[in-house]
């Protein structure tokens, strides 16, 4: 089961790639996934395809990593997609809502801000070398006893920058294993006065409120508990 890791370089590698995220997040259930796809249908899948593939040619600092077994065939595995910066790109603080276009139009469009951490980077402080951000990770559910973070943040310390992370509950182990050191958790609520009915499946589906722990890795991964200075304690 040799695995490898691939840039991913042109559209048509987006079928697998997505095909490996809706089976990835299906077990167990990612319930923030279930803001980014609303439609379980045939439809719903081209539609996040082609809304991810529109999405990583607009962002130059965006890189889809697949993993694929070539054993059988180069099936995708699990994937990553990274932003990578040498400047901060959030330098002041502000709100970042999302307007989630992919819901039909009414009360779901507006998922608020999901986006948590690009808020707090813009808190961390002035610009440095400068960091790798960490959007999306997922693994097959056969291949998750096998998964390899570590080959994605090579690239990190290939460039000597440190790393901002969201992470699940499945994730928050894995991730600390690798070097990233538990920086706060982040809520996603959807509590809301005068609620509809469909707004109380939406609820009830996702089980908010979602957590997701922010996570840090320094530069090459060397951490000091007591030694090194971590960015969001920095005067």
């Amino acid at each position: 089961m040799p695995l490898q890791l691939r840039r991913v370089t042109s559209d048509n590698e987006f079928n697998d790639l997505v095909q490996c995220i809706c089976e990835s997040y299906a077990t167990p259930v990612n319930r923030l996934w279930r803001l980014f796809r609303h439609d379980p249908s045939p439809a719903g899948f081209i539609e996040l395809r082609d809304r991810l593939i529109r999405e990583y040619w607009a962002d130059p600092a965006a890189c889809w990593l697949k993993i694929v077994d070539t054993d059988i065939g180069d099936k995708v595995v699990g994937a990553a997609l990274w932003n990578t910066y040498t400047e901060n790109p959030y330098p002041v603080y502000k709100e970042h809502p999302m307007e989630a276009e992919w819901w039909p139009e009414g009360e779901f469009v507006v998922c608020g801000n999901p986006g948590l951490l690009t808020d707090w980077m813009s808190r961390v402080g002035e610009p440095r070398e400068f960091a790798n951000h960490l959007l999306d990770q997922f693994i097959c559910d056969r291949y998750k006893k096998m998964a390899r973070p570590h080959m994605c943040v090579k690239e990190a310390d290939r460039l000597n920058l440190e790393t901002f992370i969201e992470a699940t509950d499945l994730g928050k182990l894995t991730y600390e294993a690798c070097g990233f050191v538990y920086a706060g958790t982040n809520y996603l609520e959807s509590a809301k006065r005068n609620a509809s009915p469909e707004w109380r499946v939406l609820e009830r589906d996702m089980q908010t409120p979602i957590h997701l722990y922010r996570m840090w890795r320094p530069a090459g991964g060397k951490w000091v508990e007591g030694e090194t200075q971590l960015p969001w304690e920095e005067d």
